[in-house]
């Protein structure tokens, strides 16, 4: 079965059925599954996980425990899964996927027909945030899922540290948050680059763990709003929940001013869900949608613009009136920007206003993940327009201590 109640995929990675192992093997691989349900049985009764469950107003201290310990036990059984002896790998990838499922149902997940296509009107769009990561071109939600990953994906850290040259392939057990059917599934998805580069930078001393971590989330394309609500009401909903907030600000646009603006829209990427929506004219797959759909003129859509600096100071915690000293300092900030051109704007913004280099220099780390548009810009005039002063601004916030990571249009 799958996280939400669907046949499970096969589990040998090479498709055999347990009907085609040896007589032998399979006794070993039920043995190996009896050993790992009593593991189960025994690390998982405490009574956690339930503080949320019960109550109906949510308590981010009781969530943030409840996630800790569940993953605290989780690791503990995957521990001695890989170090168990005298047993196949091919076993204790059996085993190890076993563990998920059963590590996943200690969640309460929303049900895909029942999950609201309207953000509550209760619910906040900002909270007072010690760790944040900011999706910037949030397009139909994958790096807000795989963030999610994250967060529940437990058992592949400590399985890669013991076996370095394992491949995590399709075939791979580990759970995944499928974005387009709000659904967790523990097979079927590769690693996608921007997860290996987000552990990376949350797992450094000290670590930002995902249910310390408000996300946001920012997309300006209409066609995919009822969606990417959709997605935050399951996140939020989950119980316990694997991150502390999230908000996706929906038919909006990072931009150098907060104003409404105009994004001009691709209409022909449909395989990669119209990634190519930019708030600059002559990017190349809105040129591409007004030349073979509209005889020539853009299709454009009406949206809000929210600059970084804004967004920054409305959910960090040293920028709120009640901040303490102590609150000041030791947080993380982690940005992905895939936003078709619009970069360069936006970090002349950011540099512009200082708000990062202040922030930094509160004892608080800032990592930059940004994916370049350079000649998908089309017109030569805008493009140099956006360039200038790009160079400048990068190396100011690079001096005050921004790390920048470079993002490649790859996605699984």
């Amino acid at each position: 079965m799958n996280y939400n109640g669907q046949q499970t995929p096969r589990l040998n990675g090479k498709n055999k059925t347990l009907g085609a192992l040896s007589r032998r093997t399979f006794l070993m691989f039920c043995a190996f599954c009896i050993l790992v349900s009593l593991w189960i049985a025994n690390d998982y009764q405490q009574p956690y996980l339930y503080h949320n469950l019960m109550s109906s107003t949510f308590d981010d201290g009781e969530n943030s425990k409840d996630v800790k310990e569940w993953r605290g036990a989780t690791e503990k059984l995957c521990q001695a899964i890989v170090e168990q002896p005298s047993t196949s790998e091919q076993l204790r990838v059996q085993a190890k996927e076993v563990l998920e499922v059963e590590a996943i149902k200690r969640f309460e997940l929303p049900r895909h027909g029942n999950v609201r296509g309207e953000i509550p009107i209760e619910r906040k769009k900002y909270e007072k945030c010690r760790h944040a990561f900011i999706d910037l071109g949030t397009n139909i939600g994958d790096s807000i899922g795989y963030f999610v990953d994250g967060a529940l994906d437990v058992c592949t850290p400590i399985w890669k540290r013991k076996f370095p040259r394992s491949r995590v392939n399709e075939q791979f057990p580990h759970p995944h948050l499928d974005v387009a059917n709000l659904e967790i599934h523990n097979k079927g998805s590769g690693v996608n680059p921007l997860m290996g580069m987000m552990r990376k930078y949350m797992t450094a001393d000290p670590p930002m763990l995902p249910e310390d971590t408000c996300v946001y989330g920012m997309e300006g394309n209409p066609t995919f709003t009822e969606r990417l609500k959709k997605l935050e009401n399951f996140i939020m909903d989950m119980k316990p929940r694997p991150v502390r907030h999230l908000h996706i600000h929906t038919e909006t646009v990072v931009t150098e001013e907060d104003k409404p603006t105009t994004l001009y829209l691709d209409k022909t990427s449909v395989e990669n869900n119209f990634w190519g929506s930019s708030i600059l004219s002559s990017q190349q797959d809105a040129v591409k949608t007004a030349k073979e759909l509209n005889g020539g003129q853009s299709i454009t859509a009406n949206v809000n613009g929210l600059r970084l600096t804004t967004l920054v100071k409305n959910t960090m915690l040293p920028y709120q009136p009640d901040a303490t000293e102590d609150d000041k300092k030791g947080g993380r900030l982690i940005i992905k920007m895939d936003v078709e051109g619009a970069e360069y704007q936006i970090i002349k913004e950011i540099a512009s206003s200082n708000v990062l280099c202040d922030y930094i220099s509160m004892g608080n780390k800032v990592v930059m993940i940004v994916e370049m548009h350079h000649m998908s810009i089309t017109d030569a005039k805008e493009r140099m327009s956006q360039k200038n002063g790009f160079q400048q601004a990068k190396k100011k916030l690079e001096e005050c201590g921004v790390v920048f990571g470079k993002l490649h249009a790859y996605w699984n």
